[in-house]
């Protein structure tokens, strides 16, 4: 990597791409935050609000495929710089509370922009910002800075919504400043990140002549690209299985609001801080991401498990609350090595961008179904029983993940 002074150090650099990733999202996410505002601002139903996740959803399967592909063709630099000026640009248009067919259409073009354009280069970026025993500590610095900038501009944001005129002038201001900022880190980007590739594999790409076709079945074709997708679609379900914690412990085992919403608060964003650094870092000093979500998968097995026979009454709140930061640990470590086992997996340079497209496309796919499916659980089986089998599915997918995290080891050791 050449050096020229402190915008072109990979640290920075790193740092500046976990502030891309953390507030890119914010746009189509809103509704997270300022989900009653929207709904009196822009006068939707909570259906019609619902709808516009969906899109966004269904949206980012397709793209995430078409991004990886786009991501082996063009430059890091005008991708990940035009992703989020376009994502910041239909902020614009989405402050002035329009209509919701174009409400629909924007949170499509959310998904071509975010998941097409700039998740996909972001990938294939990090991963050569360091050699293949800094792959860990890459990713994994990446999933924690995030957190921290993320819930920064976040506080800020919250302080400006809170200061304006009413609930309406709030949100529009909310969406003015991610706009903007969207755009403003869209900008530095361009100017930061280097115009040419850095791998000489990746250099190769660019003035190689290759079939779309060809390399998207070759990737289908690889049992390692499917490893990888398995074991991030088995983190993303013990993830959202992870999120009905919280509801679990109020309606359940009897705590209160108050402590809850405490606990889901460093759960959401004190554990992704902690545990997609420190899982970033662990992973190299082993030597190994694979077997870093090996371990990790087990303490989520066992701390599922757990729960599952723990009695829910009120004594036990304290040993649930407890368990749950180790297994909710655990899941954000995978979350900020998964796709550092592209390498160890065997994945060719040439082919890390569409690998990552349709690993995300796949091994995202739970959030497009999950939470339907836990709901029915819930509303068929009321109390402790829904929740049990909220423990099961995840004690399941970590099984899945940990073999398949087992055998991408393997692979890494049979070829040492």
């Amino acid at each position: 990597m050449k050096k020229n002074g402190i915008l072109r150090n990979r640290w920075f650099q790193l740092i500046l791409l976990s502030a891309s990733t953390g507030l890119i999202y914010q746009l189509p996410y809103l509704r997270y935050t300022f989900y009653d505002p929207m709904l009196e601002a822009f006068g939707y139903t909570n259906i019609q609000l619902g709808n516009l996740m969906s899109v966004y959803g269904i949206g980012s399967v397709i793209c995430y495929i078409i991004g990886g592909i786009l991501a082996d063709r063009m430059s890091s630099k005008v991708l990940l710089s035009s992703g989020q000026i376009l994502t910041g640009l239909a902020g614009f248009w989405f402050a002035t509370f329009p209509a919701y067919p174009v409400a629909l259409g924007l949170s499509f073009f959310w998904a071509f922009s975010t998941s097409l354009i700039f998740w996909p280069a972001l990938v294939n970026y990090v991963r050569c910002l360091g050699n293949d025993k800094e792959q860990g500590r890459l990713f994994g610095l990446l999933e924690g800075t995030r957190g921290i900038i993320a819930t920064a501009v976040g506080l800020g944001i919250v302080a400006a919504f809170n200061a304006a005129a009413g609930a309406v002038a709030g949100l529009k201001t909310a969406i003015l400043l991610y706009a903007f900022i969207n755009i403003g880190l869209g900008i530095v980007t361009f100017l930061v990140i280097p115009g040419e590739k850095k791998e000489d594999a990746l250099e190769a790409v660019q003035t190689e002549k290759r079939s779309i076709v060809r390399d998207f079945a070759t990737a289908l074709k690889m049992p390692a690209a499917w490893l990888v997708t398995i074991a991030i679609f088995a983190t993303m379900t013990c993830f959202i299985c992870l999120g009905y914690f919280t509801p679990y412990l109020t309606g359940v085992m009897g705590a209160t609001a108050a402590f809850a919403a405490t606990i889901g608060t460093i759960r959401t964003w004190g554990l992704q801080i902690v545990g997609g650094t420190l899982g970033g870092v662990f992973a190299d000093k082993i030597k190994s991401s694979s077997l870093t979500m090996i371990l990790a998968f087990i303490i989520i097995a066992i701390g599922f498990g757990v729960m599952l026979i723990l009695p829910s009454k009120p004594a036990f709140v304290m040993t649930a609350t407890i368990l749950m930061f180790l297994f909710g640990f655990a899941i954000y470590v995978n979350r900020g090595v998964y796709f550092a086992t592209l390498t160890e997996a065997g994945v060719p340079a040439n082919l890390n961008g569409i690998v990552v497209g349709f690993a995300s496309a796949f091994g995202f796919l739970p959030d497009a179904f999950m939470y339907t499916v836990i709901g029915g659980w819930l509303d068929r089986y009321p109390g402790a029983k829904g929740y049990q089998m909220v423990f099961i599915c995840a004690i399941v997918s970590a099984v899945v993940g940990g073999a398949a995290s087992f055998l991408i080891y393997k692979n890494l050791k049979k070829n040492k």
